[in-house]
């Protein structure tokens, strides 16, 4: 148990203190990628969980993965490397298991990928089913293709047919792509550990016309016009814009250097980053939930049409409706999971969670009810999370 939160077996505590000081996710080197891990005594610290997070990070940024597939993609990962660990013992390698579960479930997502992908999983060992490793590496693959039909049916691939309300209140595409919603249906996926996200949604914001509302883009607004220099590089160093590791893999990087400094067996590692990863993947679905229940305007929107007609924000407005953010909304729920299990580290990690919701208020895309609304959906989140990984 690291803190209150169970991962099975004792890890040692009060591990060195964290190097994730401003991260660019560099953590995912070449020699991560690329070499195979060494078979872990029991006991030892994890290093193949670890490396698959790593691996999948990378693809991310590479392939432009928008933020709610990025947290799809990392949950399903992540449950199937648990499952596979939880399923090896004593009898298989578990470290094989992960090669096994996780190149499965990434090659699923990433098809032309896949060669990469199961060049990095499969040894010679790995080809023999008397051996500890090839039954491990076996028996990962099915995991795999268990989490694989999951994710068929899962409802992501849906398409949207609804229709988004017109008028001056209501979300419409901003500069400078004026792009369409992106993912309108997101909120109907299958989450992981929740029931209905309709259950969790928040009241609705303020509309355009209430005093309320034209607080909040005043304060955007004004906000906008005094940045410090310190606020401005909040800001970007949050950003997780196309060609990021996106949010959920921002959290993914702060829990990999966790999982590294407190030293965690592989057992440990696999459970946090499935409990952390399902956690994202379920808020973000409650977040698009709420985007396509209000359709709230974004700032940029109000501004130009009610202060300024020539106002752009710090960071490009994305291409979907304002309340709540994602951003706030994920960091919630991930620092509302970590705190669990490293509870030495709580206070740091909701100090950042408070940080990445207020980046967007000064990056100009979102109004201050967005972040604040967002921190408390994802924290119920975090807590459906470690309320159903525990029982």
């Amino acid at each position: 148990m690291v803190g209150a939160f169970d991962l099975g077996t004792p890890v040692r505590r009060g591990g060195p203190s964290m190097t994730f000081a401003r991260l660019a996710v560099s953590i995912v080197s070449a020699a991560v990628l690329c070499t195979p891990p060494a078979q872990a005594a029991p006991g030892a610290p994890d290093r193949v969980v670890s490396r698959w997070i790593a691996v999948t990070l990378d693809e991310i940024a590479a392939q432009r993965v928008d933020p709610p597939h990025s947290s799809r993609v990392l949950a399903s990962l992540s449950v199937a490397m648990e499952r596979a660990v939880a399923r090896a013992k004593p009898a298989a390698s578990a470290d094989a298991a992960v090669d096994g579960a996780a190149s499965t479930v990434l090659a699923s997502f990433f098809r032309e990928d896949t060669g990469r992908f199961h060049g990095l999983a499969i040894r010679a060992e790995h080809a023999s089913t008397d051996s500890s490793m090839g039954r491990g590496f076996a028996l990962g693959r099915r995991v795999g293709e268990e989490l694989v039909a999951r994710d068929a049916s899962d409802g992501a691939a849906m398409a949207f047919t609804g229709t988004p309300p017109v008028g001056p209140d209501f979300w419409v595409p901003t500069p400078p792509a004026f792009l369409p919603p992106l993912l309108p249906g997101w909120g109907e996926v299958l989450p992981w550990n929740i029931g209905d996200p309709v259950a969790l949604r928040p009241p609705p914001p303020p509309r355009p016309g209430e005093p309320a509302f034209e607080a909040e883009v005043r304060e955007v607004y004004d906000v906008s016009r005094t940045l410090t220099p310190e606020q401005r590089a909040i800001a970007l160093f949050w950003a997780d814009g196309p060609g990021t590791v996106t949010p959920p893999g921002h959290w993914n990087a702060i829990a990999l250097d966790l999982v590294q400094a407190f030293r965690l067996n592989t057992a440990q590692a696999a459970r946090v980053f499935a409990v952390l990863n399902t956690a994202q993947a379920d808020a973000f679905i409650c977040i698009w939930d709420a985007k396509y229940a209000y359709w709230s305007l974004r700032p940029i929107t109000a501004i130009r049409r009610e202060i300024d007609p020539s106002w752009s924000p710090l960071i490009t407005t994305p291409p979907f409706p304002s309340y709540v953010s994602g951003h706030a909304g994920t960091s919630g729920a991930a620092a509302t999971v970590l705190s669990a299990f490293f509870p030495s580290k709580a206070a740091q990690l909701h100090a950042w969670a408070n940080e990445a919701a207020l980046s967007r208020l000064y990056g100009g895309i979102h109004f201050p009810i967005d972040n604040e609304v967002g921190l408390a959906l994802g924290t119920s989140v975090g807590e459906a999370a470690l309320a159903a990984w525990k029982r």
